[in-house]
């Protein structure tokens, strides 16, 4: 048996993981269709499509880690005045957020050197209300998130990469306003928090191998600009 390393940072976790990665391959493959599937609903004719990309901060709950940039792209339909869907795909670099993300330590072993490589992919399925028929929007819904992981490890001066890929469960909530600059250009800032259902660390007889899991409420603050299409 290949002997790998186990690693636990600030808010995240690593884990001994099972087969249980096909489960959350389907969810994310389930969640991608329902939301591209809901764009084709023939919906009225006061429905509107739109499509958009958005930048924002995104803030860790662990005061630990540090603020990074987090960015997206989304697709939405406003089925009436008040009710609407929208799905957002994002990316950032998590190990921005770990001040010692290029010195982790492992109990026990010592090496030349290591660095852990993170990044979070995060697909968030929204219902949408528009409580006053115009401006704000209150939203929420499920998500999944994909973390490649990857531990850099030099040892006697040889250098190799620990690779993991962790899929995780998400549920998020969140306000924005929306700017209409004119009949389709679109400015909205926006607000909102979202929990990874990540694994906790669990401790194996002897180590197994190298797993990395997210589990936290983190909060990001961004501006969204789009366009509409439709009447």
């Amino acid at each position: 048996m290949t002997s790998r390393v186990c690693v636990a940072l600030g808010g995240e976790t690593c884990r001994f993981r099972g087969a249980e990665g096909v489960l959350y391959m389907k969810s994310i493959s389930g969640l991608l269709v329902m939301g591209l599937g809901l764009c084709g609903v023939v919906a009225p004719a006061a429905a509107q499509g739109y499509f958009a990309v958005s930048a924002g901060l995104y803030e860790p709950d662990d005061k630990g880690q540090e603020q990074t940039q987090i960015y997206d792209v989304r697709g939405g339909y406003r089925v009436d005045p008040r009710f609407g869907f929208e799905w957002s795909l994002s990316h950032l670099q998590l190990s921005d957020t770990v001040p010692f993300a290029d010195n982790p330590t492992i109990p026990g072993i010592d090496f030349d050197s290591l660095n852990l490589k993170l990044e979070l992919y995060t697909l968030d399925l929204s219902a949408q209300w528009f409580p006053t028929g115009d401006r704000w929007v209150v939203f929420g819904g499920p998500g999944v998130a994909q973390l490649d992981s990857d531990l850099v490890v030099t040892f006697f001066g040889k250098t190799f990469t620990v690779p993991d890929r962790t899929n995780i469960f998400t549920a998020h909530a969140g306000v924005a306003y929306v700017w209409n600059v004119n009949n389709h250009f679109f400015i909205r800032p926006e607000a909102r928090a979202r929990h990874y259902f990540g694994e906790d660390v669990t401790a194996p007889d002897r180590v197994q191998g190298f797993y990395y899991s997210y589990k936290a409420t983190n909060y990001q603050a961004g501006l969204t600009v789009g366009w509409r299409y439709g009447s």
